[in-house]
């Protein structure tokens, strides 16, 4: 009895893996898109540190958090519309990276707003997030190069923490663009790929 409980436990665990291969692209988009909006506004924020603060940082961040929201927001009725079947290991991908970002924004924000942690501190807290973000989505699609972006990601906080708060919006760049938005591409092309291959089958 024990012994069949367990080969049924690992053939549910094989098709979520399975699940999980066909899904492994399905988080591109939202990749692309909040990485995009994220560097737009670390420039911009760049641009007015330099420039004798002339742009409000709180001004930057809330337009632009606010359009990512709106975009997820359409996202998700538009993939309701399109009756996307769900899987688990999907549902499971969708919770962890919503997780990550209202962390993120918690931290970030009410952190902020009550002095907890400096501007340094914040940010390499927040890669952090995004580290243990890319580690579980890489076990979850079996993809050793996402859980690679992991700990790209920690070795960017451990930079972010002996930085400047100057500086740390150069590196904030740099790991957007090479650990987050070049990889959600990837991540797009595959998929588009995959529809393909399926398509001509």
């Amino acid at each position: 009895m024990e012994k069949h409980k367990m080969e049924a436990d690992l053939a549910v665990i094989k098709q979520i893996m399975l699940e999980s291969r066909q899904q492994v692209a399905n988080i591109g988009i939202n990749l692309v898109v909040w990485s995009g909006i994220v560097i737009i506004c670390l420039m911009l924020s760049y641009y007015s540190i330099t420039n004798d603060n002339i742009i409000n940082e709180g001004l930057i961040w809330g337009i632009g958090f606010g359009i990512a929201w709106i975009f997820e927001f359409f996202l998700y009725r538009f993939q309701r519309k399109q009756d996307h079947d769900s899987t688990f290991s999907g549902d499971i991908l969708s919770r962890l990276w919503l997780a990550v970002l209202v962390s993120m924004m918690i931290v970030g924000i009410f952190g902020g707003l009550r002095g907890i942690i400096e501007d340094g501190a914040g940010s390499g807290i927040l890669a952090v997030f995004l580290a243990i973000g890319y580690l579980v989505s890489g076990t979850i699609m079996n993809s050793k190069w996402v859980k690679l972006l992991g700990l790209g990601w920690w070795a960017g906080s451990i930079l972010i923490f002996y930085s400047t708060n100057f500086t740390s919006i150069l590196i904030w760049i740099f790991l957007m663009i090479f650990l987050q938005f070049i990889p959600g591409v990837i991540l797009l092309i595959q998929e588009h790929k995959k529809r393909k291959n399926s398509e001509s089958v």
